[in-house]
This record gives structure tokens, C-alpha cells and sequence, in this order.
């Protein structure tokens, strides 16, 4: 009981100067690459993963060393299926929790909600539906660096499960990962 007690009164001590800073309110505009990585158990499909890129607008709310961050994210990548290239592009809703360690560098994590995913790829010049390649709630770990206006971000992008996608009779369940380095610059 006096530990919990102990520990609950050091949290809200570290709150406390949070609290009178008050809220601060930022945007932020990132561009960056990505390169996404997928586990799947599907016999006699080869994947392979290409770079792609990403690009990101935030609105950092903090009250101190902690804040909330939604932002909304587009990211498009290829994958090559058999050889075959799969174009992937996904409209996220990422909301990130942050904590700030020490004054240029924050923690971010929280869930990502994707708002269109949409992967295809041609045969033969016809268009066929791949399938979304991310679940609709996924998660983003990482940290980023702000010197004055500059903003250096660097997050591991993972999926919780696998998806069910369509290539040529095949039917494979994917999951999907990604690790993104972006640049942005802080208003």
C-alpha cells in the first residue's frame, strides 16, 4: 500500500510542472523514406521489398513533457510478388502518445488507423486487386529529434495481425512491418 501510494505521488509530482506550463499547440510537416518488411507463410511466393517514402502532417499538442500527436500520413511502397511489382499506398491516422526525455528528444507510441489502403498489380497491362497490406488498427514506436525548427523522426511501423491478400490463385496471409526515417519542419 505504501509503495503504490509512494509511487502514485512521484508521478503526479512529475505531472505537476506539466500542468502549469499549460497546453502548447505545434504543426509539423514530415517527409521521409520507408521500407517496409513482410512475414507470410505462402509456399511459391517469393516477396521482396523495395524503399518507398512517406510523408506526414502533425499537430502536436503538449503540456510539458507529455503530449498527445495525431497526424495524418500517406505512405506509398512496392513490393515485388514473383517478380511482380505490387504498388502500395495507405492513407494513415496515426494518434502518438509522447514523453520528453530531455528537452530535443521525445518518445512517441500510440495506435495508427488506417484510412485507405490500397494495393494492386498488372499482368499483362490488367489491373488486379492485391488486397490491403495493413489491418485497419496497426502501432508506431519511435522517437524524435527537434533542433529549433528541424525535426528528425525515426518509428518502427508494425502490424498486431496478418491480412488475407489475392496474387494469381494464391491466397496468402500477410503481416506487415515498417521502419521509417523522416525529415519535417516544425511551425
Amino acid at each position: 500500500m505504501l509503495k503504490r501510494f509512494f509511487v502514485t505521488a512521484v508521478l503526479l509530482l512529475a505531472l505537476l510542472p506539466a500542468a502549469a506550463i499549460g497546453p502548447k499547440l505545434g504543426l509539423q510537416a514530415r517527409v521521409g523514406v520507408s521500407v517496409c518488411d513482410f512475414n507470410t507463410v505462402s509456399e511459391g511466393l517469393d516477396f521482396s521489398s523495395r524503399m518507398g517514402f512517406h510523408g506526414a502532417v502533425a499537430v502536436p499538442l503538449t503540456f510539458g513533457a507529455v503530449g498527445v500527436q495525431p497526424e495524418l500520413m500517406y505512405q506509398r511502397n512496392n513490393l515485388k510478388v514473383n517478380g511482380e511489382k505490387v504498388k502500395m499506398s495507405n492513407v494513415k491516422f496515426p494518434v502518438l502518445f509522447s514523453l520528453r526525455l530531455l528537452p530535443p528528444l521525445r518518445l512517441l507510441v500510440g495506435p495508427a488507423f488506417s484510412l485507405s489502403d490500397n494495393s494492386y498489380y498488372k499482368i499483362a497491362g490488367e489491373r488486379r486487386e492485391f488486397g490491403s497490406t495493413q489491418p485497419t488498427v496497426t502501432y508506431m514506436a519511435g522517437a524524435a529529434l527537434q533542433l529549433r525548427h528541424l525535426v528528425i523522426d525515426c518509428r518502427f511501423h508494425g502490424a498486431f495481425n496478418k491480412t488475407e491478400n489475392y496474387f494469381e490463385g494464391s491466397y496468402p496471409r500477410v503481416k506487415s512491418y515498417a521502419l521509417m526515417l523522416g525529415v519535417g519542419y516544425a511551425f
